[in-house]
């Protein structure tokens, strides 16, 4: 079989405007490449822009990469304002297509993968109708999730469009088994397959064993506490700091490190126990793995965290709260689940974990996690789909 036209489309992506967003996407992305003829086209607004709308083409870590910004929607009318939106949308993947299929003389796209439903499966379900072309769905979104309900609240013309596109989906995949539930228990039915989010092994891998008697413990998040119980973390922190001082908090994250200093303040957490980092590249966010001896996260929700795929490729066992698809992710041999909102579970677990590390082999955790989060392993899964669909 020759290698298929792949268009791959996003609700989610990295550009100039919001550089990290959907940057889990972006992985998938460059796990697929290699199988296929792979064009990425994606469509943002900007303020930044002289005409209606600008097309910026790179090839980024080898995949071809098409982003078309339109000019931002700023009427004071909401339903003018979501209708011009959808309208600039619409149009500014047509440019994008026709940029694609001209510039590489494509004359058959053989499917589409969109990533995340809404608003980027009405595109990929306009292909389907209008040029047949199937399409797969890779779906990342926390909004199906059970905890605040938020699908339910959507206007009910957006979850009928949602519902017909993962329906018409040729294979409809989420990246979690709790997610798939979610999503059917919504009324999304479809032809589903679970694939987990993907990981650079190469690039996120086991570093030195630490000497340090102050142990690096690893949070990377936004830092928004209705999500990320950051509160949580913190108030554990404060109690374990009472009877032990072997242990600082490192904190990565592109949100509002200031609130989250308020809210370390505001409990009376001492700032020895705890040190910031803002935004930081995928180099040298593996670094921070390598130098730390564990990974935590609390999360009130949770789908499929990409941070713990990369901890565990690098050998790092995690704390978690057991929430979305974290338990599919974690067992005894690579760490520990409490439940959310269980600060003195937490407490213990982190307790366990600081005097237990050296019962966790680095190369076990590793060598798990790349048979299931690898690039090469995820992207020959979505070569087979396509293969399958294609026909």
């Amino acid at each position: 079989m020759q290698k298929p036209n792949v268009l791959f489309i996003s609700s989610w992506y990295p550009s100039k405007e919001h550089p990290t967003l959907g940057n889990f996407v972006q992985r998938h992305a460059e796990s697929i490449n290699p199988y296929v003829n792979l064009f990425v086209v994606y469509v943002a607004s900007s303020n930044d822009i002289k005409s209606d709308y600008e097309i910026e083409h790179k090839i980024i870590d080898g995949v071809n990469t098409t982003i078309v910004y339109y000019k931002k929607v700023n009427s004071k009318l909401p339903f003018y304002n979501s209708i011009l939106k959808l309208k600039r949308y619409r149009k500014g993947y047509k440019k994008g297509i026709d940029f694609v299929e001209s510039k590489f003389n494509i004359s058959k796209i053989d499917i589409t993968h969109c990533n995340v439903t809404f608003p980027a499966g009405l595109i990929a379900l306009d292909l389907k109708k209008k040029r047949d072309i199937p399409y797969v769905l890779t779906e990342h979104w926390t909004l199906f999730l059970p905890y605040k309900n938020d699908f339910s609240k959507l206007p009910f013309y957006i979850k009928g469009q949602m519902r017909k596109i993962v329906t018409e989906a040729d294979k409809m995949v989420p990246v979690s088994t709790h997610l798939r539930n979610s999503m059917i228990l919504n009324g999304l039915k479809g032809k589903y397959s679970v694939l987990p989010n993907v990981v650079d092994t190469q690039l996120f891998n086991i570093g030195e064993d630490s000497t340090n008697e102050i142990k690096n413990i690893l949070h990377i998040s936004t830092l928004v506490d209705d999500h990320k119980n950051i509160r949580g973390i913190f108030s554990t922190m404060k109690i374990l700091s009472k009877t032990r001082t072997d242990f600082k908090l490192i904190i990565v994250s592109d949100g509002d490190i200031d609130s989250a200093k308020g809210i370390q303040h505001s409990i009376n957490l001492e700032d020895k126990f705890v040190e910031y980092h803002s935004t930081k590249t995928p180099i040298e966010i593996s670094e921070y793995y390598k130098n730390s001896d564990f990974f935590l996260l609390f999360s009130n929700y949770e789908n499929l965290p990409v941070v713990i795929s990369e901890s565990l490729c690098c050998g790092l066992p995690v704390v978690s709260s057991s929430v979305g698809g974290i338990p599919e992710m974690i067992n005894e041999d690579n760490g520990l689940i409490v439940n959310p909102g269980d600060e003195k579970a937490l407490e213990e677990a982190i307790n366990s974990m600081l005097d237990n590390l050296n019962s966790y082999s680095k190369s076990l955790i590793r060598g798990n996690a790349i048979k299931k989060y690898d690039k090469k392993v995820v992207g020959k899964k979505y070569y087979n789909l396509y293969k399958e669909i294609i026909g």
